[in-house]
């Protein structure tokens, strides 16, 4: 493999490389999820169960990729990691729309994949996470536009979540609308309800996280470059 070869594009063509270990990993994972859903339908599987087995079963797959990133640059590969982590919270807030949306299951039976995670307290150490891992990431990546976005984004994400939990912790009561949706703290809120809020800025998340990491990667081929001449 030429050492001017991202390791992007190395990833991709080992994923699909049957003589590579990420095709395998890839295939056992494909296969495992497969089987897995079916035993849900056939056995009737809690729905939780189901979730955290696939996730279980994606996590080698997803931990020699970052072995291979943070070989190049230990940055990126935390970058990678929050862009997993982050898309797998946003399936979660898209399971949750079909639940309320197509399946027409109330507020409360509406929990996503992982329902029993569905807490204030679990959404704010979430929150809490990523915006740590943005500011991490700013030492590394500070020119980067969409990652000062994301920070910010985080900070106001971040209070909202302090909000309702202080709400939560004075009240006892589960769900309050936060800042901007409908009822919130903000003017009333925009008439849109938490859940539906809370899935836009879960798919705004991800979305920016993704021109992070495609921006970054793009910067690091020319000095991979730069440095396969040097050894040449």
């Amino acid at each position: 493999m030429s050492p001017n070869v991202s390791s992007t594009k190395l990833l991709s063509r080992q994923l699909f490389d049957v003589r590579s270990v990420f095709f395998y990993l890839l295939m056992i994972a494909c296969l495992l999820s497969t089987l897995l859903i079916f035993a849900f339908w056939v056995a009737g599987w809690r729905l939780w169960l189901l979730g955290f087995l696939i996730i279980a079963a994606w996590m080698p797959l997803v931990f020699s990729a970052m072995r291979t990133i943070y070989q190049q640059h230990p940055w990126l590969a935390l970058l990678y990691l929050l862009v997993v982590a982050q898309a797998a919270h946003t399936i979660e807030h898209l399971a949750q729309m079909v639940e309320v949306h197509v399946l027409g299951w109330p507020g409360p039976k509406a929990g996503g994949i992982i329902g029993f995670l569905n807490t204030e307290w679990v959404h704010l150490v979430w929150n809490s996470w990523v915006l740590l891992a943005a500011f991490m990431l700013l030492f590394a990546f500070r020119r980067n536009v969409w990652l000062w976005i994301l920070f910010l984004f985080a900070i106001y994400h971040e209070a909202e979540h302090v909000y309702m939990v202080s709400i939560y912790i004075r009240t006892g009561i589960a769900g309050n609308p936060g800042l901007l949706a409908r009822g919130g703290l903000i003017g009333g809120g925009l008439p849109i309800s938490r859940p539906d809020l809370h899935a836009l800025y879960a798919v705004f998340e991800i979305v920016l996280l993704l021109m992070i990491y495609v921006v970054e990667r793009r910067k690091l081929r020319p000095t991979q470059e730069q440095q396969a001449g040097k050894a040449a």
